[in-house]
């Protein structure tokens, strides 16, 4: 039997750093469940990243969290850590393994990618905006603190967060590797680095399609 990629647990094979991993010229592959969900797909990550991870879940699974897959390998090979940008807003977020002889799991990266978000923005970071983009966070920091059932409201605190920067793209909607993007955004195509895609909404699948009618 040919193995899973993407077992879970610490023997199946090395854990590379990011800059072996591009002295032995390895072809980093994504787990599949991190991926960008094309057309067809009946299985992805569904995430408001306004919200912690607890909220995430299976398409497969949309009536409990997100729990089949969470300690899978969020690469293979296995890294020590993976690097994501975004379009969506300037960092890079640096998601690291808990666990060295597992490598970064892909639940590493989703609690990697929410503990950065919910990171406050520095004074200078937000003056040295442009005016139309610091409006655009503005709104957003407000609608993120309102009653609105779809954001955190008030226990976001005052303070303003790099989750705000989001603005409507607020869901998760996959990795992608993209060497053009992470040269352009780094000025060097720095291995193991993808982007993160933000979406403002998902289509709806077959099951809650539906679940739809039947009402």
């Amino acid at each position: 039997d040919r193995m899973d990629p993407f077992a879970e647990g610490p023997h199946y094979g090395p854990v590379l750093e990011p800059f072996v991993a591009r002295v032995v010229n390895a072809s980093v592959m994504l787990n599949p469940i991190l991926t960008a969900p094309n057309e067809t797909q009946e299985d992805y990550l569904r995430w408001n990243m306004l919200f912690h991870t607890s909220d995430c879940y299976r398409t497969t699974e949309s009536r409990r969290s997100w729990v089949k897959g969470r300690k899978a390998p969020a690469t293979h090979p296995r890294l020590t850590h993976v690097r994501i940008i975004s379009r969506t807003f300037p960092w890079m977020i640096n998601a690291r393994a808990q666990d060295a002889k597992v490598g970064v799991t892909c639940g590493d990266v989703l609690d990697a990618i929410s503990a950065y978000l919910y990171g406050d923005v520095a004074k200078k970071e937000y003056d040295s905006m442009s005016g139309a983009k610091r409006r655009e966070v503005w709104e957003s920091y407000q609608h993120n603190r309102s009653t609105d059932r779809n954001v955190p409201g008030g226990r976001l605190g005052e303070s303003l967060k790099k989750l705000d920067w989001l603005g409507p793209s607020s869901r998760f909607g996959g990795l992608v590797t993209n060497m053009e993007f992470v040269k352009e955004h780094c000025g060097d195509t720095l291995p193991c680095t993808f982007e993160l895609k933000c979406v403002p909404g998902y289509q709806m699948t077959q099951e809650e399609l539906r679940e739809e009618l039947q009402r």
